[in-house]
């Protein structure tokens, strides 16, 4: 896992704290973590959506997470294809049978990835 020196985060971002506090000791339980799932991250810190939401577009900009898509298969498992954009998603993508789905009425989903 990339070392993030969270003390200047939050020196830069006091407003977000704690939010950035939770982030970081989970992630120092996490070790081998590359890709954060927020609904994992809401369910395992607590956090409320909101301060979840800015603490990550916090990591996003100062560049430590790269935020990417996903698509939900019909059977509700993320799709290994990833997405830059969600205007990149295909009609219709295979799930992990390898069988075509729709994609039009799927939920896309934010993922975010670490940044090596």
């Amino acid at each position: 896992m990339l070392r993030i020196n969270f003390a200047n985060l939050i020196d830069r971002h006091r407003e977000d704290k704690r939010a950035l506090q939770a982030i970081e000791e989970w992630l120092n339980r996490h070790q081998d973590t590359t890709v954060l799932y927020p609904s994992v991250l809401a369910r395992e810190t607590s956090l409320d959506a909101v301060s979840l939401a800015k603490a990550l577009r916090i990591l996003v900009k100062e560049g430590i997470l790269r935020q990417v898509y996903k698509v939900k298969t019909p059977t509700g498992v993320l799709t290994d294809e990833e997405f830059n954009d969600p205007t990149e998603i295909p009609e219709q993508l295979p799930d992990r049978l390898n069988q075509y789905f729709a994609t039009a009425e799927s939920d896309v989903v934010p993922v975010f990835q670490m940044v090596a």
